[in-house]
């Protein structure tokens, strides 16, 4: 989350305030399903994949989380996307600057693709790329996703696939 703070072009202060507590703990605490995996280099962690499985009703078609109160503009979903559904996000993948070179992305990406398409019941996929940090899009579009629209006026970028 410090990476995007230092990369972001839109709000970087809004990026400066998000952190373990206020991200990822109630997304992972407030989940239907979920998935973490985290590379280890003996006994220090070195990297960490994480995603979820969820409902999207039309209340969340229209929720903001508190962090996004200032943004304007189209939300993470379309305001036409056909609702109920149940998908899955690729959440965070994060890799420790020294262990880049070493195929861990790519090993920790492939093991979280494998479980977020491990799940019959699942309709889309999504990941959401922040500002500043687009050249991630990239690296996410050869996993199948495409760019769907922009959240919150260019904050986040929303790419999806329909699972496979």
């Amino acid at each position: 989350m410090r990476f995007q703070a230092d990369h972001a072009t839109i709000r970087p202060d809004i990026m400066a305030s998000m952190n373990y507590n206020n991200r990822l703990k109630p997304e992972y605490a407030n989940t239907l399903r979920k998935h973490m995996i985290v590379a280890y280099d003996e006994e220090r962690p070195v990297g960490f994949a994480f995603a979820t499985i969820e409902n999207v009703t039309e209340e969340n078609l229209k929720g903001k989380p508190g962090w996004a109160a200032e943004l304007d503009g189209i939300g993470f979903y379309l305001e036409n996307y056909e609702v109920p559904k149940t998908i899955g996000t690729f959440k965070i993948l994060y890799v420790d600057d020294e262990y880049r070179n070493f195929s861990i992305g790519k090993k920790l990406s492939n093991m979280t693709m494998d479980w977020l398409n491990s799940h019959e019941d699942v309709d889309d996929l999504w990941v959401y790329v922040a500002n500043g940090n687009e050249i991630v899009g990239k690296l996410y579009e050869k996993y199948g996703f495409r760019l769907s629209h922009s959240v919150f006026n260019g904050f986040i970028n929303a790419y999806c696939q329909k699972k496979k």
